[in-house]
């Protein structure tokens, strides 16, 4: 809203609030939003019955009236809905899934959450943690959800970026296979899929194929396919015999028959307990743009905090960016990767040393990193402290 000087002499371009006016002032588009009136309609009305004495001191009057009215109108308007969208600060958000995971990201824009905290947010979707990680750097991103693996490897190569929150902090995806695959060391001379070298997915798979006495390269192929949905269509269409799904494409893949190698909870038994999912933002935004990262964390924890206490809220917004319609799917989904969600963003050290004793064996600056230089805890802190993750989970679920 533009308010611009207020003149005291009558003027024909003006609107007449009540029988004077206020020369170039120009309310626009709030009160308009407000009730779908327009302003001069607010005032004639307001004023309605008042005397159209031409003298100075009553032309005063009007224009004071008609400011005070502004005044209290915008007063009106900030406590029902938080923060205007006029004073929203502007967040780009990369995500590198498309899954049950997200899920709290999309519910805090879908909820209003990130309105609520100030911030006129826009999640995008790039198909790859290392990706992702790359925009987050590039400086045009500055918060990121990402696989924990590239912003350990990144963090080596010197890159300035943090982990701030954890979203899944072991590895809650099944491993598929064609059904004519019966054991995982079946794999042996076959073709299996990561999104690409370095991310989340590749690390577990290498963790997980090593725990059955096979190695990359010398026993099967690695072939990088990019998103989930990828990897499901060239799994269904036996162009690789393995990889690794999370839902939804987990449930399509078992409706189309792929056989379930090792399920969830065996990924946990053998030790696959990396930090897979996590909220990743760069030094300079944790310094230069801290309050709008501890506002996105806010709206971010408000959303996982929705992810637990609907889950038709959730299905809607899981159908809605993945484009998948099916209840059955989507409700499927929910069960199986809901609880996965770290309620409150815990860090998890130990699955980022599980990460880094993968790196040692190609890198050997893993050898010497400790777990706690790959986090930035001081947000959350804040915000324990404040009470805020407290309030969040009063009554439950």
């Amino acid at each position: 809203m533009e308010l611009k000087p207020c003149s005291l002499i009558p003027s024909t371009r003006a609107p007449a609030f009540a029988g004077g006016s206020c020369s170039g002032f120009r309310p626009t588009g709030v009160l308009e939003g407000v009730t779908g009136l327009p302003v001069g309609l607010h005032l004639r009305f307001l004023f309605a019955g008042t005397s159209n004495a031409n003298g100075k001191l009553r032309r005063r009057r009007d224009c004071a009236r008609s400011l005070w009215f502004i005044f209290l109108s915008l007063q009106l308007i900030l406590a029902i809905g938080g923060p205007p969208l006029w004073a929203a600060e502007r967040l780009t958000i990369a995500t590198s899934a498309l899954n049950m995971l997200t899920t709290p990201l999309w519910l805090a824009k879908d909820k209003g959450f990130f309105l609520k905290y100030g911030l006129d947010a826009e999640p995008i979707y790039i198909p790859s943690g290392t990706m992702a990680l790359q925009a987050l750097l590039s400086g045009d991103i500055k918060v990121a959800m990402a696989a924990g693996s590239p912003v350990v490897n990144a963090n080596l190569q010197g890159a300035p970026v943090r982990i701030i929150a954890g979203n899944a902090n072991f590895y809650p995806v099944a491993f598929f296979s064609a059904p004519e695959i019966r054991d995982p060391r079946d794999l042996r001379g076959k073709k299996v899929a990561v999104t690409r070298a370095g991310s989340s997915s590749y690390t577990a798979t290498i963790i997980l194929l090593r725990k059955f006495g096979l190695e990359e390269g010398k026993d099967y192929t690695i072939l990088q396919l990019g998103s989930t949905q990828n990897r499901l269509v060239a799994l269904t269409k036996g162009m690789i015999q393995g990889t690794t799904l999370s839902a939804p494409e987990s449930i399509m893949a078992k409706n189309a028959g792929m056989k379930v190698l090792i399920p969830v909870n065996e990924m946990k038994r053998v030790g696959v307990t990396i930090q897979h999912q996590a909220v990743a933002a760069p030094d300079r935004a944790l310094r230069e743009s801290r309050s709008a990262t501890k506002a996105f964390l806010m709206a971010y924890l408000a959303g996982v905090r929705e992810v637990y206490r609907s889950k038709e809220a959730t299905m809607q917004s899981l159908g809605k960016y993945t484009r998948i319609s099916d209840p059955q799917v989507l409700s499927a989904s929910y069960d199986e990767s809901y609880e996965a969600i770290e309620k409150e963003g815990a860090l998890n050290e130990e699955g980022i040393q599980v990460i880094l004793n993968e790196i040692s064996k190609t890198d050997s600056r893993a050898l010497k990193a400790r777990a706690s230089q790959f986090f930035d805890p001081t947000l959350l802190q804040e915000l324990a402290k404040e009470g805020f993750i407290k309030s969040l989970w009063q009554g439950g679920k």
